[in-house]
């Protein structure tokens, strides 16, 4: 018994969990924390963490103060891919899975199916030009355009055909230099797109699955006379045709594309007589014609019939050698390309009509839909990254968060308890900003040092109550990583600097410590806070 788990299924719990703090009721309430403003063991090094209790009581322990986190601060990602001249890109292939087609390959110089370019757009590669030996050519051109031009399928000279997605607007906050952001629907117009650049059903490429042999094409065939309005004609030498397409039987050439000025475009063989060269076409000449006129002689190639519940679909055929010279395994196809987009397939083959044998197709096909009706979930996007901005308003967030400090560490936080609660927080009682160090409030005195070790007791070892200085604004000491309960009235002592001021009240955290699930923690080298300045948090939460 074998079974598959689709990427999907990330996808989902990664929308769910973007879609959850939208939610007025029952949603998530989640905040982007900082900590830590005491040095590594070598500060220019952090730590290494891991998911553990003790990481995350630690992480409490360390916390100095936290932003709400809004709807509009989250949004699936995915990784950055940017166009790069000379590169090989995965073609869209509804047979391949989708980890391959999001993956690069090194040995190869193969990179995932989708790019974005120097003006932000995004496309997905719908056609990577691949020969007829299944090597695929680099990409020298790098597309442009977007939905307005043939519904968003862009062919570049080099071969490769993109399908634009979407567009990044230059102050996205989701991107940066590793990820960017995709969009659910067509309806995210912020993202550039149109539902005219959807279309259900596109049929966009077909490959070459086997490419057969002893396939010819020839111009030049002399025809008896003919007249307007018949669909008969007869070859004058059979014995020649026979040699130019190097077969036993005209009965080969059954099927097959017919044209020339006395024909109307699409006429195609319906049969031939082997022993008369007597052709019956599928329409009626449009003229008389025939004889020995170059002007009315007629051209036989290749015919590729796409058969399926669509509309539309017209594609031609490549041969790899075209010289009457060329030996029966070299003549043979080379590629097809699709010169009309058919739509509205849900399934569809491609047949190819010619001289040989051997040739085999296989059509692709969209995901339900079309293109770019979901480039979030076409492109796997499993990860959401969370943005918020410290200091946005005022570098203080309003006198909250100290900007006189510094941190190496944040993280998301999520469904915390307000201080003696035993239940969370909720979306209409969640404060936007929270202080999680213990301020204390002592009589005048000298300074202490910031990030210095401060206490209660007799000694520094044997301290009742203790804690590091965040910072001191006037009488006001914050202090972070508390163990115990600072008494009013005691004195508080400085292990660095020696000052000693007496307590004249304390104040307990916004949040109560160790609730609620901290689901993401990172170190990072210090960031030192000042006056004016803000901190853009950028984290990203993978499914």
């Amino acid at each position: 018994m074998t079974s598959v788990t689709t990427k999907k299924l990330s996808y989902i719990a990664a929308k769910d969990f973007r879609d959850g703090f939208t939610l007025t009721t029952g949603g998530t309430v989640g905040y982007i924390f900082i900590g830590k403003n005491t040095p590594y063991a070598n500060d220019s090094l952090p730590d290494s963490i891991e998911d553990t209790v003790k990481t995350e009581k630690n992480s409490w322990d360390n916390m100095i103060a936290a932003k709400k986190v809004t709807g509009g601060d989250l949004e699936l990602v995915v990784p950055k891919v940017v166009w790069t001249a000379n590169t090989k890109y995965r073609q869209y292939d509804d047979t391949i899975p989708a980890d391959e087609l999001l993956s690069s390959n090194t040995s190869q110089n193969l990179k995932p199916m989708y790019v974005i370019t120097t003006a932000r757009n995004v496309y997905k590669c719908v056609s990577n030009a691949i020969s007829s030996n299944g090597v695929t050519a680099n990409s020298t051109i790098e597309p442009t355009g977007d939905y307005s031009t043939s519904n968003g399928n862009i062919e570049a000279v080099d071969g490769y055909i993109w399908k634009y997605m979407y567009n990044i607007g230059a102050s996205n906050k989701f991107l940066n230099t590793d990820w960017m952001p995709a969009p659910t629907s067509v309806s995210q117009l912020s993202y550039g797109t149109d539902v005219s650049g959807v279309i259900d059903g596109e049929l966009v490429s077909i490959i070459v699955t086997a490419n057969g042999q002893n396939y010819r094409e020839a111009s030049n065939i002399v025809v008896n006379n003919f007249s307007s309005g018949q669909k008969y004609l007869n070859l004058s030498n059979t014995t020649i045709v026979r040699e130019i397409f190097n077969i036993t039987s005209l009965a080969n050439l059954a099927n097959m594309s017919i044209s020339g000025t006395c024909l109307v475009a699409g006429t195609y063989i319906t049969s031939i007589s082997d022993a008369n060269g007597y052709i019956t076409i599928s329409t009626a000449t449009s003229t008389g014609g025939g004889g020995a006129n170059t002007l009315n002689r007629i051209s036989v190639s290749t015919r590729v019939y796409i058969d399926g519940d669509g509309t539309g679909a017209i594609a031609n055929a490549t041969l790899s050698n075209t010289s009457i010279n060329a030996t029966a395994p070299q003549a043979n196809i080379a590629s097809l390309k699709v010169t009309t987009i058919g739509k509205n397939y849900s399934y569809a083959n491609a047949y190819i009509f010619g001289s040989g044998a051997g040739a085999n197709t296989r059509v692709i096909l969209p995901p339900k839909y079309g293109h770019a009706y979901n480039s979030a979930k076409e492109l796997g996007a499993n990860n959401v990254m969370v943005a918020v901005t410290i200091g946005e308003a005022d570098s203080t967030e309003g006198g909250r968060i100290s900007s006189n400090t510094n941190f190496r560490q944040f993280g998301l936080l999520i469904n915390p308890h307000k201080y003696g609660e035993n239940t969370s927080v909720t979306f209409a009682n969640a404060n936007t900003v929270v202080v999680q160090t213990s301020n204390v409030n002592v009589l005048s005195g000298a300074s202490y040092i910031i990030n210095e070790y401060v206490y209660q007791g007799t000694s520094a070892n044997t301290a009742k109550a203790y804690g590091y200085v965040v910072d001191q604004q006037g009488n006001v000491i914050k202090i972070s990583n508390r163990f115990g309960t600072f008494d009013v009235g005691a004195t508080l002592i400085g292990a660095n600097s020696g000052t000693q001021r007496t307590i004249s009240s304390s104040n307990n955290p916004d949040l109560q410590p160790y609730s609620g699930d901290i689901l993401y923690t990172e170190n990072i080298l210090s960031v030192d806070r000042e006056d004016g300045q803000a901190e853009n948090l950028k984290l990203v939460v993978r499914f």
